[in-house]
Protein backbone atom coordinates (compact mmCIF):
# COMPACT_ATOMS: atom_id res chain seq x y z
CA UNK A 1 0.00 0.00 0.00
CA UNK A 2 1.37 3.30 -0.88
CA UNK A 3 0.74 5.87 1.73
CA UNK A 4 0.20 8.62 -0.17
CA UNK A 5 -2.10 7.51 -2.76
CA UNK A 6 -4.98 7.00 0.09
CA UNK A 7 -6.84 9.79 1.52
CA UNK A 8 -6.92 8.72 5.09
CA UNK A 9 -10.42 9.43 7.44
CA UNK A 10 -7.69 10.10 9.93
CA UNK A 11 -4.32 10.98 10.43
CA UNK A 12 -2.90 10.43 13.86
CA UNK A 13 0.86 12.57 14.53
CA UNK A 14 2.33 10.54 17.48
CA UNK A 15 1.46 7.31 19.06
CA UNK A 16 1.71 8.18 22.89
CA UNK A 17 -0.93 7.87 25.37
CA UNK A 18 -3.53 10.50 23.51
CA UNK A 19 -2.40 9.60 19.81
CA UNK A 20 -2.93 5.96 20.14
CA UNK A 21 -6.06 6.22 22.56
CA UNK A 22 -7.96 8.66 19.93
CA UNK A 23 -6.55 6.54 17.00
CA UNK A 24 -7.84 3.21 18.58
CA UNK A 25 -11.13 4.45 18.95
CA UNK A 26 -11.43 5.61 15.74
CA UNK A 27 -10.29 2.65 13.81
CA UNK A 28 -12.48 0.36 16.34
CA UNK A 29 -16.03 2.40 14.54
CA UNK A 30 -14.39 1.46 11.46
CA UNK A 31 -12.65 4.84 10.24
CA UNK A 32 -9.53 4.31 8.18
CA UNK A 33 -6.64 5.31 10.17
CA UNK A 34 -3.07 6.47 9.36
CA UNK A 35 -1.09 6.60 12.76
CA UNK A 36 2.90 8.65 11.63
CA UNK A 37 5.49 7.92 14.16
CA UNK A 38 8.91 9.76 14.43
CA UNK A 39 10.54 6.93 16.35
CA UNK A 40 11.28 3.05 15.48
CA UNK A 41 8.24 0.25 15.79
CA UNK A 42 9.23 -0.80 19.82
CA UNK A 43 5.92 -2.97 19.81
CA UNK A 44 6.82 -6.73 21.59
CA UNK A 45 8.82 -9.07 19.30
CA UNK A 46 9.51 -5.98 16.96
CA UNK A 47 12.64 -4.94 16.03
CA UNK A 48 15.49 -5.03 18.46
CA UNK A 49 14.46 -3.54 21.43
CA UNK A 50 16.42 -2.61 24.15
CA UNK A 51 13.93 -3.90 27.43
CA UNK A 52 13.84 -4.65 30.92
CA UNK A 53 16.11 -2.07 31.76
CA UNK A 54 17.88 1.19 31.18
CA UNK A 55 20.06 1.63 27.95
CA UNK A 56 22.44 3.04 30.38
CA UNK A 57 23.10 0.20 32.11
CA UNK A 58 24.75 -1.76 29.57
CA UNK A 59 28.57 -2.40 29.85
CA UNK A 60 30.39 0.12 27.97
CA UNK A 61 27.84 2.60 27.06
CA UNK A 62 30.21 5.57 27.76
CA UNK A 63 32.73 4.31 25.94
CA UNK A 64 30.77 3.87 22.43
CA UNK A 65 30.25 6.42 20.13
CA UNK A 66 27.81 9.27 20.03
CA UNK A 67 26.01 7.44 16.56
CA UNK A 68 26.12 4.43 18.74
CA UNK A 69 24.53 5.86 22.00
CA UNK A 70 21.85 7.38 19.97
CA UNK A 71 21.18 4.48 18.45
CA UNK A 72 20.79 2.39 21.49
CA UNK A 73 18.83 5.19 23.42
CA UNK A 74 16.29 4.72 20.20
CA UNK A 75 16.17 1.17 20.62
CA UNK A 76 15.17 1.82 24.20
CA UNK A 77 12.32 4.22 23.69
CA UNK A 78 14.01 6.95 24.04
CA UNK A 79 14.46 10.55 22.22
CA UNK A 80 17.65 11.45 20.87
CA UNK A 81 16.59 14.94 20.27
CA UNK A 82 18.84 17.95 21.81
CA UNK A 83 16.79 20.92 23.58
CA UNK A 84 18.55 24.41 23.94
CA UNK A 85 17.69 26.41 26.99
CA UNK A 86 18.04 29.54 27.08
CA UNK A 87 16.98 31.00 30.43
CA UNK A 88 20.41 30.73 32.57
CA UNK A 89 19.36 27.48 34.64
CA UNK A 90 20.70 24.91 33.20
CA UNK A 91 23.05 23.27 30.59
CA UNK A 92 22.83 24.98 27.41
CA UNK A 93 21.90 21.99 25.33
CA UNK A 94 20.53 18.54 26.92
CA UNK A 95 19.03 15.52 25.77
CA UNK A 96 15.89 14.97 28.18
CA UNK A 97 14.63 11.96 29.45
CA UNK A 98 11.49 11.68 26.88
CA UNK A 99 9.79 8.51 24.65
CA UNK A 100 10.43 8.51 21.31
CA UNK A 101 8.80 5.17 19.19
CA UNK A 102 5.89 3.83 19.67
CA UNK A 103 3.97 4.70 22.23
CA UNK A 104 5.52 7.35 22.76
CA UNK A 105 6.85 8.51 26.40
CA UNK A 106 3.49 6.26 28.16
CA UNK A 107 5.51 3.10 27.20
CA UNK A 108 8.13 4.27 29.91
CA UNK A 109 5.58 5.53 32.24
CA UNK A 110 5.68 4.26 35.70
CA UNK A 111 1.86 3.20 35.11
CA UNK A 112 0.35 5.28 37.71
CA UNK A 113 -2.71 6.93 36.21
CA UNK A 114 -5.13 8.69 38.43
CA UNK A 115 -7.98 11.06 38.18
CA UNK A 116 -7.75 14.97 38.34
CA UNK A 117 -9.91 16.28 41.58
CA UNK A 118 -13.12 18.34 40.50
CA UNK A 119 -11.11 21.58 41.66
CA UNK A 120 -8.66 21.01 39.40
CA UNK A 121 -11.01 22.00 36.47
CA UNK A 122 -11.86 24.93 38.41
CA UNK A 123 -8.53 25.79 39.27
CA UNK A 124 -8.12 29.89 40.40
CA UNK A 125 -10.30 28.64 42.98
CA UNK A 126 -7.58 26.96 44.72
CA UNK A 127 -4.54 29.47 43.44
CA UNK A 128 -3.69 32.71 45.32
CA UNK A 129 -1.37 35.67 44.79
CA UNK A 130 -0.42 33.98 41.16
CA UNK A 131 1.26 37.25 40.11
CA UNK A 132 1.35 37.61 36.35
CA UNK A 133 0.29 33.73 35.52
CA UNK A 134 -2.34 33.10 32.68
CA UNK A 135 -3.93 30.30 35.00
CA UNK A 136 -7.60 30.65 34.22
CA UNK A 137 -10.51 30.64 35.98
CA UNK A 138 -12.01 27.20 34.50
CA UNK A 139 -11.87 24.67 32.27
CA UNK A 140 -13.73 24.57 29.11
CA UNK A 141 -15.07 21.53 30.17
CA UNK A 142 -16.17 20.16 33.92
CA UNK A 143 -15.07 17.11 35.78
CA UNK A 144 -18.80 16.10 35.36
CA UNK A 145 -17.97 16.19 31.05
CA UNK A 146 -15.38 14.18 31.60
CA UNK A 147 -16.42 11.72 34.66
CA UNK A 148 -17.71 8.78 32.16
CA UNK A 149 -14.75 9.40 30.08
CA UNK A 150 -12.33 8.66 32.90
CA UNK A 151 -14.54 5.50 33.72
CA UNK A 152 -13.70 4.45 29.89
CA UNK A 153 -10.16 5.27 30.11
CA UNK A 154 -10.07 3.24 33.58
CA UNK A 155 -11.72 0.08 31.65
CA UNK A 156 -9.78 0.33 28.58
CA UNK A 157 -5.84 0.72 30.56
CA UNK A 158 -7.64 -2.00 33.03
CA UNK A 159 -6.24 0.08 36.18
CA UNK A 160 -6.03 -2.11 39.18
CA UNK A 161 -5.95 0.32 42.73
CA UNK A 162 -8.52 1.01 46.06
CA UNK A 163 -10.39 3.70 45.90
CA UNK A 164 -8.58 7.02 47.72
CA UNK A 165 -10.49 7.81 50.80
CA UNK A 166 -10.12 11.80 50.18
CA UNK A 167 -12.58 11.46 47.28
CA UNK A 168 -16.35 11.19 47.66
CA UNK A 169 -17.71 8.11 46.82
CA UNK A 170 -19.28 9.48 43.22
CA UNK A 171 -15.64 10.26 42.27
CA UNK A 172 -14.31 6.75 42.87
CA UNK A 173 -12.67 5.12 39.83
CA UNK A 174 -13.91 2.15 37.72
CA UNK A 175 -10.70 -0.47 38.98
CA UNK A 176 -10.19 -3.85 38.80
CA UNK A 177 -8.48 -5.47 42.58
CA UNK A 178 -4.76 -4.90 43.19
CA UNK A 179 -2.76 -7.99 44.36
CA UNK A 180 -1.65 -8.34 47.96
CA UNK A 181 0.42 -5.82 49.23
CA UNK A 182 3.95 -6.83 49.88
CA UNK A 183 4.92 -6.85 53.44
CA UNK A 184 7.26 -3.92 53.41
CA UNK A 185 4.55 -1.98 51.48
CA UNK A 186 2.04 -3.01 54.21
CA UNK A 187 4.40 -2.19 56.46
CA UNK A 188 4.54 1.64 54.86
CA UNK A 189 0.75 1.62 54.54
CA UNK A 190 0.57 1.21 58.51
CA UNK A 191 3.14 3.60 59.34
CA UNK A 192 1.42 6.32 56.84
CA UNK A 193 -2.18 5.80 58.29
CA UNK A 194 -0.51 6.18 61.94
CA UNK A 195 0.19 9.49 60.80
CA UNK A 196 -3.14 10.16 60.01
CA UNK A 197 -2.48 10.17 56.32
CA UNK A 198 -5.22 8.49 53.96
CA UNK A 199 -3.34 6.01 52.11
CA UNK A 200 -4.40 3.54 49.45
CA UNK A 201 -3.84 1.52 46.59
CA UNK A 202 -1.94 3.31 44.10
CA UNK A 203 -3.77 3.18 40.72
CA UNK A 204 -1.97 1.29 38.29
CA UNK A 205 -2.02 0.27 34.86
CA UNK A 206 -0.69 -3.12 34.72
CA UNK A 207 -1.33 -6.71 34.67
CA UNK A 208 1.01 -8.00 37.43
CA UNK A 209 2.38 -10.79 35.69
CA UNK A 210 4.93 -12.81 37.81
CA UNK A 211 8.01 -11.21 38.46
CA UNK A 212 6.64 -7.78 37.43
CA UNK A 213 9.45 -5.11 38.10
CA UNK A 214 6.74 -2.35 37.18
CA UNK A 215 9.82 -0.98 34.16
CA UNK A 216 9.46 2.49 34.99
CA UNK A 217 11.71 4.61 32.66
CA UNK A 218 12.37 1.90 30.56
CA UNK A 219 10.15 -0.61 27.82
CA UNK A 220 8.32 -3.76 29.49
CA UNK A 221 10.42 -6.92 28.25
CA UNK A 222 6.91 -8.78 28.54
CA UNK A 223 3.62 -8.82 28.04
CA UNK A 224 2.20 -6.46 31.62
CA UNK A 225 2.63 -3.16 31.48
CA UNK A 226 -0.43 -1.87 30.15
CA UNK A 227 0.64 1.39 27.95
CA UNK A 228 -0.67 3.01 25.02
CA UNK A 229 1.26 0.75 22.45
CA UNK A 230 -0.25 -2.69 23.98
CA UNK A 231 -3.48 -1.13 24.89
CA UNK A 232 -4.65 0.82 21.38
CA UNK A 233 -1.99 0.53 19.36
CA UNK A 234 -1.30 -3.04 18.32
CA UNK A 235 -5.42 -3.72 18.60
CA UNK A 236 -5.78 -0.85 16.35
CA UNK A 237 -3.62 -1.82 13.46
CA UNK A 238 -4.04 -5.78 14.09
CA UNK A 239 -8.06 -5.88 15.16
CA UNK A 240 -9.41 -2.85 13.29
CA UNK A 241 -7.11 -2.12 9.96
CA UNK A 242 -4.98 0.94 10.81
CA UNK A 243 -1.87 1.61 9.62
CA UNK A 244 1.75 2.70 10.94
CA UNK A 245 4.34 4.56 9.55
CA UNK A 246 7.54 4.29 11.74
CA UNK A 247 10.63 6.75 11.51
CA UNK A 248 8.40 9.04 9.92
CA UNK A 249 8.78 12.55 11.03
CA UNK A 250 5.85 14.80 10.13
CA UNK A 251 7.92 18.25 9.36
CA UNK A 252 5.35 20.70 7.89
CA UNK A 253 1.65 20.75 7.82
CA UNK A 254 0.22 22.59 4.37
CA UNK A 255 -2.75 24.43 5.16
CA UNK A 256 -5.05 27.20 3.35
CA UNK A 257 -6.97 29.47 6.00
CA UNK A 258 -9.38 26.84 7.28
CA UNK A 259 -7.90 23.79 6.55
CA UNK A 260 -4.89 21.11 6.40
CA UNK A 261 -4.70 20.13 3.12
CA UNK A 262 -1.28 18.08 3.34
CA UNK A 263 1.01 17.17 5.75
CA UNK A 264 4.45 16.47 4.89
CA UNK A 265 6.70 14.42 6.06
CA UNK A 266 10.17 12.54 6.15
CA UNK A 267 9.62 9.18 5.95
CA UNK A 268 13.31 7.00 5.70
CA UNK A 269 15.11 9.89 4.82
CA UNK A 270 12.46 10.29 1.89
CA UNK A 271 10.35 13.61 1.40
CA UNK A 272 6.31 12.11 1.29
CA UNK A 273 2.84 14.04 1.19
CA UNK A 274 0.11 12.68 3.34
CA UNK A 275 -3.83 13.72 2.93
CA UNK A 276 -6.76 13.26 5.41
CA UNK A 277 -9.34 14.66 6.23
CA UNK A 278 -8.87 14.88 9.85
CA UNK A 279 -5.63 15.64 11.05
CA UNK A 280 -4.65 14.76 14.97
CA UNK A 281 -1.67 16.10 16.57
CA UNK A 282 -0.37 13.98 19.09
CA UNK A 283 3.53 14.14 19.25
CA UNK A 284 3.83 15.47 22.90
CA UNK A 285 3.58 19.46 24.43
CA UNK A 286 7.08 20.13 23.06
CA UNK A 287 7.13 18.89 19.55
CA UNK A 288 3.57 19.41 18.76
CA UNK A 289 4.15 23.14 19.03
CA UNK A 290 7.11 22.76 17.14
CA UNK A 291 5.46 21.16 14.14
CA UNK A 292 2.63 24.06 14.35
CA UNK A 293 5.20 27.11 14.65
CA UNK A 294 7.64 25.56 11.89
CA UNK A 295 4.46 25.26 9.49
CA UNK A 296 4.33 29.00 8.26
CA UNK A 297 2.07 30.22 5.53
CA UNK A 298 0.49 33.11 3.89
CA UNK A 299 -2.16 32.35 5.82
CA UNK A 300 -0.87 31.48 8.64
CA UNK A 301 2.85 33.97 8.91
CA UNK A 302 3.03 33.44 12.56
CA UNK A 303 3.07 29.54 12.51
CA UNK A 304 -0.60 27.60 12.11
CA UNK A 305 -3.37 27.84 14.59
CA UNK A 306 -1.77 30.56 16.13
CA UNK A 307 -3.58 33.85 15.65
CA UNK A 308 -3.54 34.31 19.52
CA UNK A 309 0.22 33.84 19.49
CA UNK A 310 0.03 31.10 22.48
CA UNK A 311 1.17 28.17 20.35
CA UNK A 312 4.17 27.21 22.85
CA UNK A 313 3.42 29.16 25.68
CA UNK A 314 2.04 28.69 29.07
CA UNK A 315 4.59 25.32 29.45
CA UNK A 316 4.37 23.49 32.80
CA UNK A 317 6.50 20.60 34.18
CA UNK A 318 5.67 19.06 36.75
CA UNK A 319 7.91 19.55 39.91
CA UNK A 320 9.12 15.73 41.07
CA UNK A 321 10.88 15.21 44.60
CA UNK A 322 11.88 11.51 45.37
CA UNK A 323 12.70 11.04 49.06
CA UNK A 324 14.44 8.00 50.19
CA UNK A 325 12.20 6.31 53.40
CA UNK A 326 15.72 5.48 54.97
CA UNK A 327 13.86 4.02 58.28
CA UNK A 328 11.50 1.98 56.85
CA UNK A 329 12.03 -1.81 55.85
CA UNK A 330 14.01 -2.73 52.89
CA UNK A 331 12.42 -4.19 49.56
CA UNK A 332 13.17 -6.91 47.90
CA UNK A 333 15.31 -6.78 44.61
CA UNK A 334 12.37 -7.97 42.40
CA UNK A 335 8.87 -6.59 43.34
CA UNK A 336 6.00 -4.63 42.91
CA UNK A 337 7.45 -1.30 44.30
CA UNK A 338 4.38 1.15 43.03
CA UNK A 339 1.62 -0.21 45.40
CA UNK A 340 1.23 3.38 47.30
CA UNK A 341 -0.13 6.68 46.97
CA UNK A 342 -1.90 9.76 49.34
CA UNK A 343 -3.51 12.48 48.44
CA UNK A 344 -3.64 14.81 51.94
CA UNK A 345 -1.29 17.56 50.75
CA UNK A 346 -3.37 18.22 47.37
CA UNK A 347 -4.83 21.25 48.91
CA UNK A 348 -3.48 22.09 52.33
CA UNK A 349 -4.54 25.24 53.99
CA UNK A 350 -4.69 27.80 51.47
CA UNK A 351 -2.02 26.10 49.32
CA UNK A 352 -3.00 23.99 46.26
CA UNK A 353 0.64 21.29 46.03
CA UNK A 354 0.17 17.65 45.15
CA UNK A 355 0.25 13.77 45.11
CA UNK A 356 2.77 11.79 46.52
CA UNK A 357 3.09 8.44 45.37
CA UNK A 358 5.59 5.33 45.62
CA UNK A 359 8.63 6.03 43.38
CA UNK A 360 9.64 2.99 41.15
CA UNK A 361 13.02 0.76 41.93
CA UNK A 362 15.89 3.26 42.06
CA UNK A 363 18.00 2.88 39.29
CA UNK A 364 20.85 0.81 39.32
CA UNK A 365 24.17 2.83 40.18
CA UNK A 366 25.87 1.41 36.48
CA UNK A 367 22.64 4.06 35.12
CA UNK A 368 23.79 6.72 36.99
CA UNK A 369 27.51 6.60 36.17
CA UNK A 370 26.55 5.96 32.49
CA UNK A 371 24.59 9.27 31.79
CA UNK A 372 26.71 11.71 29.55
CA UNK A 373 28.48 14.63 31.70
CA UNK A 374 29.84 15.01 34.82
CA UNK A 375 28.03 13.80 37.67
CA UNK A 376 28.74 13.10 41.21
CA UNK A 377 28.26 8.86 41.16
CA UNK A 378 31.44 9.35 38.73
CA UNK A 379 33.10 11.62 40.40
CA UNK A 380 33.04 9.76 43.92
CA UNK A 381 35.00 6.40 42.22
CA UNK A 382 34.82 4.00 44.09
CA UNK A 383 33.28 5.09 47.10
CA UNK A 384 30.20 5.36 44.93
CA UNK A 385 28.61 1.96 45.73
CA UNK A 386 29.18 2.73 49.73
CA UNK A 387 27.08 5.78 49.90
CA UNK A 388 24.40 3.96 46.70
CA UNK A 389 24.18 0.47 48.17
CA UNK A 390 22.26 1.49 51.79
CA UNK A 391 19.66 3.56 49.77
CA UNK A 392 19.12 1.67 46.84
CA UNK A 393 17.30 -1.11 48.63
CA UNK A 394 14.85 1.66 50.62
CA UNK A 395 11.10 2.49 49.31
CA UNK A 396 10.92 5.54 47.47
CA UNK A 397 8.04 8.54 47.49
CA UNK A 398 7.78 10.54 44.64
CA UNK A 399 6.24 13.89 45.48
CA UNK A 400 4.08 15.18 42.52
CA UNK A 401 3.50 19.66 42.51
CA UNK A 402 1.37 21.33 40.39
CA UNK A 403 3.33 24.30 38.44
CA UNK A 404 1.18 27.52 36.97
CA UNK A 405 1.31 28.65 33.27
CA UNK A 406 3.08 31.80 32.66
CA UNK A 407 3.11 33.17 29.08
CA UNK A 408 6.74 33.17 28.32
CA UNK A 409 7.75 29.61 29.96
CA UNK A 410 7.44 28.59 26.22
CA UNK A 411 8.87 26.56 23.73
CA UNK A 412 9.62 27.59 19.76
CA UNK A 413 12.10 26.42 16.84
CA UNK A 414 15.55 26.87 17.58
CA UNK A 415 17.40 29.54 15.68
CA UNK A 416 20.85 27.93 15.68
CA UNK A 417 22.70 28.00 12.74
CA UNK A 418 22.62 25.13 10.51
CA UNK A 419 20.14 23.22 8.16
CA UNK A 420 17.81 20.95 10.93
CA UNK A 421 17.56 24.26 13.29
CA UNK A 422 14.00 24.19 12.69
CA UNK A 423 13.85 21.22 13.99
CA UNK A 424 15.51 21.29 17.36
CA UNK A 425 13.53 23.20 20.25
CA UNK A 426 14.52 26.25 22.21
CA UNK A 427 13.30 26.05 25.38
CA UNK A 428 12.50 29.04 28.24
CA UNK A 429 11.51 27.69 31.39
CA UNK A 430 11.65 29.00 35.00
CA UNK A 431 9.61 28.79 38.02
CA UNK A 432 8.25 32.15 39.68
CA UNK A 433 7.83 33.01 43.39
CA UNK A 434 4.64 31.47 43.87
CA UNK A 435 5.76 28.02 42.81
CA UNK A 436 8.86 28.47 44.67
CA UNK A 437 6.62 29.11 48.16
CA UNK A 438 4.37 26.01 47.40
CA UNK A 439 7.31 23.78 46.92
CA UNK A 440 8.93 24.78 50.19
CA UNK A 441 5.23 24.34 51.95
CA UNK A 442 4.86 20.91 50.35
CA UNK A 443 8.95 19.77 51.61
CA UNK A 444 7.97 21.10 54.89
CA UNK A 445 4.47 19.27 55.05
CA UNK A 446 6.13 15.46 53.61
CA UNK A 447 9.32 16.30 55.98
CA UNK A 448 6.86 16.87 58.84
CA UNK A 449 4.53 13.78 58.44
CA UNK A 450 6.89 11.29 58.01
CA UNK A 451 9.33 12.19 60.51
CA UNK A 452 9.53 8.86 62.24
CA UNK A 453 10.13 7.43 58.53
CA UNK A 454 13.21 9.74 58.40
CA UNK A 455 12.51 11.11 54.80
CA UNK A 456 15.77 11.53 52.80
CA UNK A 457 15.05 14.26 49.75
CA UNK A 458 17.72 12.76 47.15
CA UNK A 459 17.39 14.72 43.74
CA UNK A 460 14.75 16.91 42.58
CA UNK A 461 13.20 16.75 38.76
CA UNK A 462 12.45 20.38 38.18
CA UNK A 463 13.71 24.03 37.34
CA UNK A 464 17.07 22.89 36.61
CA UNK A 465 17.47 19.68 36.05
CA UNK A 466 17.43 18.43 32.10
CA UNK A 467 14.22 16.48 32.97
CA UNK A 468 11.22 17.56 31.29
CA UNK A 469 8.60 16.22 33.47
CA UNK A 470 4.73 15.91 32.38
CA UNK A 471 5.21 18.93 29.97
CA UNK A 472 1.81 20.25 29.31
CA UNK A 473 0.00 23.32 28.68
CA UNK A 474 1.64 24.88 24.96
CA UNK A 475 -1.74 24.42 23.13
CA UNK A 476 -4.20 24.88 25.51
CA UNK A 477 -7.91 24.47 25.33
CA UNK A 478 -10.44 27.38 25.82
CA UNK A 479 -13.75 29.05 24.66
CA UNK A 480 -12.13 32.33 23.47
CA UNK A 481 -10.03 31.82 20.41
CA UNK A 482 -8.16 35.24 21.47
CA UNK A 483 -6.94 33.02 24.99
CA UNK A 484 -6.75 29.81 23.69
CA UNK A 485 -5.22 27.91 20.54
CA UNK A 486 -7.95 24.93 20.84
CA UNK A 487 -11.64 24.75 21.45
CA UNK A 488 -13.60 22.45 23.89
CA UNK A 489 -13.20 19.77 21.33
CA UNK A 490 -9.96 20.39 21.18
CA UNK A 491 -9.86 21.68 17.72
CA UNK A 492 -7.79 24.50 16.57
CA UNK A 493 -9.74 27.72 16.25
CA UNK A 494 -9.97 28.97 12.88
CA UNK A 495 -9.35 25.01 11.32
CA UNK A 496 -11.83 22.80 10.60
CA UNK A 497 -9.95 19.62 10.29
CA UNK A 498 -6.89 20.14 12.36
CA UNK A 499 -6.79 18.49 16.59
CA UNK A 500 -4.25 18.21 18.91
CA UNK A 501 -4.88 15.61 22.05
CA UNK A 502 -1.49 15.29 24.14
CA UNK A 503 -0.60 16.97 26.69
CA UNK A 504 -0.35 20.65 24.96
CA UNK A 505 -4.17 21.20 25.69
CA UNK A 506 -4.07 21.46 29.27
CA UNK A 507 -4.70 25.35 30.44
CA UNK A 508 -3.44 23.84 34.29
CA UNK A 509 -1.01 21.73 35.11
CA UNK A 510 -2.74 19.87 38.55
CA UNK A 511 -1.47 17.98 40.98
CA UNK A 512 -1.60 14.40 39.66
CA UNK A 513 -0.26 12.74 36.94
CA UNK A 514 -1.59 13.66 33.71
CA UNK A 515 -1.88 10.51 31.96
CA UNK A 516 -5.45 9.50 32.80
CA UNK A 517 -6.57 12.77 31.60
CA UNK A 518 -5.01 13.04 28.36
CA UNK A 519 -6.62 9.17 27.39
CA UNK A 520 -10.18 10.09 28.86
CA UNK A 521 -10.32 13.35 26.93
CA UNK A 522 -8.71 11.50 23.79
CA UNK A 523 -11.90 9.04 24.40
CA UNK A 524 -14.23 12.15 24.43
CA UNK A 525 -12.99 13.71 21.42
CA UNK A 526 -12.72 10.36 19.49
CA UNK A 527 -16.72 10.04 20.14
CA UNK A 528 -16.82 14.00 18.91
CA UNK A 529 -15.68 12.49 15.67
CA UNK A 530 -17.22 9.62 14.96
CA UNK A 531 -20.30 11.16 15.12
CA UNK A 532 -19.82 14.30 13.30
CA UNK A 533 -17.52 13.52 10.87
Amino acid sequence: MDPEKVEWDALVVGTGIGGATLGYALAEAGRRVLFVEKGLDLRLGAGERIAGRFVEDTRGFRSRSSAERERDLARGGRSVAAVERADGSGRPSFVPMLGSGTGGSASLYGMILDRMFPIDFVPRTAFHDIGDSSLPDAWPISYEDLRPWYECAERLYRIRGSPDPLRPDQEQPALLPPPPLSSQNAYLFEALSARGLHPYRAHTASEQVPGCQTCSGYLCPSDCKNDATRICLTPAIEKFGAHLLTECAATFLEANRTEVRRVICSWRGRRIELRAKTVILAAGALATPLLLLNSTSEYWPNGLANDSDLVGRNLMLHDYDIYVLTRAPKMPDKTWIRELAFNDFYVSGSHKLGTVQSGGPAPPLSYHRNRTGLNLWRLLGPLAPLVWGPLSRQPLLGAVLDQLPFPENRVRPARSPGAQSGNRLHLHYRQEENDLRRRRVFRKAIASSLRPLRPLRVFRIGDRQPDLTHACGTCRFGMDPHSSVLDRWNQAHGLDNLYVVDASFFPSSSGANPSLTIAANALRVAQRLITTT
